[in-house]
């Protein structure tokens, strides 16, 4: 009689049990979603870091040869690996694959753009988004290609409603090019 009554009180039942662990899973599916986005803020932040690094580089190349380098040997400051006019963040420097990263590349317009990719190009991505940033300006354009890429930049940017296009100054639509 006495061992029947610990028992009772000194265990759990299936019951409770089950309910503890639904309101985990609840608590798990709530906040998982904010824990990948702030992941990808804070690849978002590495990116700006990198571009700043390329686009100071591009400006000291430009007073030294009146001219941009179309490749990334040709930069006094170059990520380790770069080889070409673009360079993955994450796996192979040259192909992505193996990692997931992102990709920078120096364009012919006085353009750093970065796209974050997946090693393999048959999986599509949560966040779809492009930042762009021109060599002599300071402003960085983020432009989202699916709702969540669109959330992520207005987030990013600082504006109330997701556009396609916005500036990190705090403004729809793309950052002007400086003179």
């Amino acid at each position: 009689m006495k061992n029947a009554n610990i028992s009772r009180l000194g265990g759990f039942t299936l019951i409770v049990l089950l309910v503890v662990v639904l309101i985990i899973g609840i608590l798990a599916a709530m906040a998982l979603p904010q824990y990948f986005k702030a992941v990808e803020r804070s690849r978002m932040a590495e990116a700006v870091t990198l571009m700043d690094s390329v686009a100071k580089a591009q400006r000291r190349k430009f007073m030294q040869t009146n001219r941009y380098a179309e490749r990334f040997q040709g930069l006094d400051v170059s990520p380790k690996g770069a080889s070409g006019t673009s360079y993955f963040t994450k796996g192979d420097p040259v192909t992505g694959r193996g990692g997931n990263g992102f990709v920078i590349g120096l364009g012919p317009i006085a353009v750093v753009g970065l796209r974050v990719i997946n090693g393999t190009s048959g999986n599509p991505l949560q966040y779809q988004y492009v930042l762009r940033r021109y060599y002599q300006g300071d402003n960085v354009t983020c432009q989202g290609y699916n709702q969540a890429g669109e959330e992520l930049c207005a987030d990013f940017c600082g504006i109330d409603r997701p556009t396609e296009y916005c500036c990190d100054n705090g403004t729809s639509g793309e950052c002007s090019r400086p003179r």
